[in-house]
């Protein structure tokens, strides 16, 4: 592998400069890695203009281009490790490089480096050879504490337990002869050190980490330290790196510090405020639900301060930049906030790491210490996949007041349980849908609200949560405390965004998917209501209380009125999204514009066929399909389909027909007739599907095909068949299926009925339809909305074909 590296670099030394991305991207990853190592040992000789390339290269951020930068920041960093296991660092020697070489392996932990990878299990083993008192440095014991927590909290719990007990001691106490706050960390144990914010922050990382992987902290070493925060943060707002020091400045890296460290310490300590006795919650909805004003502060800081290409407040503005931005997604993502002020701050940050890359190593630098490549590219490379992380759950601003956040750490509590039991990082994020677009309410799957009085949401915000069901969305509702006030509004708010017959809101029965959607349960243990839309539960409410008990899952998991609370949870969030896991922050959620339109002559216009079987249980499926045929393909079609019975006279005048539902039906044998001839000799085509796989639906269409057409089977479409090929539109052959359906990849399973050798009918038994809507469900047998949206354009094209 090594062998070549010196012959691509001379190829790419003489290349010109638009010609180097595509280059490099060109090569394997085991010849980027070789080329990373080679051109680290002449880049002295070989200055690249990293800042200009970039600033010509820069493009609007895809989820795409964070994968490549995640990528090739990946290799640079295998490429520096040593081969004793560890990385270099030249600043800390007396730590033993347990400090940088835990910092990588976080990062490529975080990237989805394979636990069994060489470079991951060479890195552990050099990490396994320091005790912490060998290596007597804040940083490093902190950082070699969230490795192991990270990857098998099991087998290193007597290393984890040894690290927490020589963090605790390192803490400087009231009492202790030290310049700098009891509460706080120095850089070693030596407690004549000053205590600094920064050492402080990974002394707490490194004990959440510990917490979160189940080893106990010394309560006191929390409050003690959240003393100190409160003490320290500056008028201002920010905190700084030493406490009362001349001229001792709020930063932006420190200030993120802070702000992580309230989040933290609140987690842990102030369950005492709202107590679980007995099976009841006392002081319900007042634990956790008032944020305190130091973070309030804080946030109001980093706000107004916000920047992503310098980290302001240092000395040198553009000092440890990508710390900053590290610390930066921490708060967005323990805050809950999208948005820090007006700054999308995710979105902005990875821009400006797409843009400064790089362009040949994938590596990152900065300025002072972090001209420590291996430094910067991990602290960036930790902003960029720890941020991207799905958002499993919005979390609903209303009024009145603050009384949508009584419980502050429900949904965080919630969303991390999912996120261990799918064994995928994901998050959530606080939306107000007086202001979010649509676009933004879909960014996850699950809205969620609570509440003790009356919601109150403007006729903007109703809109929204009407528009945010109708592309696909899922909302779950609760009544904090069981409040009664809260209840009685909520059904009115739902009355009023869903005034239809159909949307009626009320209770599941035992029959209802949700009670086996994970965990074993029934109504009789914690009633839910819902409410349908076609062949799904679009919302569903619980009158009881959830959310107090959610907030306790840190101090009380093992309490039985915690773990039911958890299981609903589970069972409310695997019901809604199938267990499919939601694209990540920067994949451009599409709103479908479902308006009336006016389509030229000839324009294609498609008929869904009325029929007793539930027949319009995916209304918006036909206007998602044309949608999408007219905005990706540009076929001239009508967005708008016809609803119309089989004896419609106008049905000569729809070549395309759909049919869809979830429910038995039949036709008179006049309605049948009409339709025979329709297909033959009128040369119509129809497709179907039943929706959410239904049994009924499969078995009662199979028999009116059967009656249809007795001379002309219903057979499987063969996988040679140019139906699923390009030939046609796209290649079906790698299709994704539902968890319900086995959640597999392949060819998708379509049968069809040949009249004059041309498929006259194609059907599937798996769902197309709910699919086309977005909807999913841990019942909905079908394909994933992706795969769904290529078989229907394929089947539209190949029906309309001459």
């Amino acid at each position: 592998m090594f062998d070549e590296a010196p012959e691509i670099v001379n190829m790419i030394r003489f290349s010109r400069r638009s010609t180097l991305r595509a280059l490099f991207a060109a090569l394997s990853s085991s010849s980027r890695l070789a080329v990373c190592t080679a051109l680290s040992t002449i880049a002295s000789s070989f200055p690249i203009r990293r800042k200009a390339l970039a600033k010509a290269l820069r493009e609007p951020v895809t989820a795409g281009q964070v994968d490549r930068a995640i990528r090739n920041g990946v290799v640079y960093l295998k490429s520096q490790q040593q081969a004793d296991g560890s990385w270099p660092d030249s600043v800390n020697h007396h730590q033993h490089i347990v400090g940088p070489t835990s910092l990588v392996l976080h990062a490529l932990l975080t990237a989805g480096e394979p636990r069994d990878s060489p470079h991951v299990v060479a890195a552990l083993r050099f990490l396994e050879k320091f005790s912490p008192d060998e290596i007597d440095g804040t940083y490093s014991v902190g950082l070699q504490t969230m490795v192991f927590a990270e990857t098998d909290p099991q087998r290193y719990l007597v290393r984890i337990t040894a690290n927490v007990s020589w963090l605790e001691r390192a803490q400087i106490k009231e009492g202790d002869n030290n310049p700098g706050w009891p509460g706080s960390w120095a850089h070693t144990s030596d407690k004549a050190r000053r205590g600094d914010n920064s050492s402080t922050q990974f002394a707490l990382l490194g004990l959440n980490a510990a917490a979160l992987a189940g080893v106990p902290v010394n309560p006191e070493v929390w409050a003690l330290f959240r003393k100190f925060l409160v003490q320290a943060q500056q008028y201002d707002g920010g905190w700084p790196y030493y406490l009362n020091v001349a001229n001792s400045k709020s930063s932006a890296s420190t200030t993120c510090a802070g702000i992580s460290g309230l989040i933290i310490t609140g987690q842990r300590l102030f369950h005492d405020q709202e107590q679980l006795v007995g099976e009841t919650i006392h002081n319900c909805g007042n634990g956790r639900g008032k944020v305190h004003p130091s973070l309030r502060r804080g946030l109001d800081w980093i706000s107004t301060h916000f920047s992503v290409s310098e980290n302001p407040g240092s000395w040198l503005f553009r000092q440890w930049k990508h710390y900053y931005l590290y610390g930066m997604e921490r708060v967005g993502r323990f805050s809950g906030l999208r948005f820090l002020g007006t700054h999308d701050w995710y979105r902005e940050g990875a821009e400006e790491l797409v843009a400064t890359q790089h362009l040949l190593l994938g590596s990152w630098t900065g300025v002072a210490i972090e001209r420590q490549a291996i430094l910067a590219t991990s602290l960036a490379v930790l902003f960029l996949a720890t941020g991207r992380s799905p958002v499993l759950v919005n979390k609903l601003r209303h009024g009145p007041g603050d009384d949508w956040n009584n419980d502050l750490d429900d949904v965080r509590n919630l969303v991390g349980m999912i996120s261990n039991d799918w064994h995928h990082r994901l998050t959530w994020q606080i939306v107000d849908p007086d202001s979010a677009t649509v676009e933004d309410m879909l960014q996850a799957p699950i809205a969620y609200f609570n509440g003790h009085e009356a919601p109150q949401f403007s006729s903007q915000a109703k809109m929204a949560l009407r528009a945010f069901v109708e592309q696909g969305g899922f909302i779950i509702a609760e009544a904090c405390c069981g409040d009664e006030r809260f209840d009685r509004g909520f059904r009115t708010l739902v009355q009023e965004v869903f005034p239809e017959e159909e949307y009626k809101l009320h209770p599941l029965d035992e029959g209802h998917a949700v009670w086996r959607a994970h965990h074993r349960l029934s109504p009789d243990l914690h009633p839910l209501w819902g409410i349908e839309h076609g062949c799904r539960t679009v919302l569903i409410y619980s009158p009881a209380d959830l959310s107090c008990f959610w907030n306790q899952m840190e101090a009380h998991p093992s309490h039985p009125r915690v773990i039911l609370a958890q299981r609903v949870g589970q069972n409310l969030v695997d019901y809604a999204t199938g267990r499919e896991i939601p694209a990540d922050k920067l994949v451009v959620r599409e709103v479908k514009d479902f308006r009336p339109d006016s389509p030229k002559r000839g324009a294609l216009h498609i008929a869904k066929l009325r029929h007793a079987g539930d027949w319009n249980v995916a209304p918006l499926a036909i206007p998602s399909l044309t949608n999408a045929l007219k905005a990706t393909l540009g076929m001239d079609v009508t967005i708008n389909h016809k609803e119309l019975f089989a004896n419609d006279p106008t049905l000569v005048h729809y070549p395309l027909i759909y049919a869809h539902g979830c429910a038995a039906f039949s036709f008179s044998k006049e309605d049948m007739e009409l339709l025979r001839r329709h297909f033959q000799p009128g040369g119509g085509c129809l497709f179907a599907d039943a929706a959410c796989g239904s049994p009924a639906f499969d078995a009662a269409f199979r028999k009116f095909v059967a009656t249809l057409f007795p001379n002309n089977p219903l057979v499987p479409i063969p996988h040679e068949d140019a139906l699923y090929s390009k030939k046609v539109g796209y290649d079906l052959s790698d299709v994704q299926y539902t968890q319900a359906a086995g959640g597999g990849r392949g060819y998708p399973q379509l049968e069809g009925v040949k009249l004059d050798d041309h498929w006259a009918l194609i059907y599937s038994r798996y769902d197309l339809g709910c699919a086309l809507e977005r909807h999913s469900g841990i019942d909905c047998k079908g394909y994933s909305h992706e795969s769904a949206l290529k078989i229907a354009t394929n089947i539209v094209i190949f029906a309309t074909l001459p």
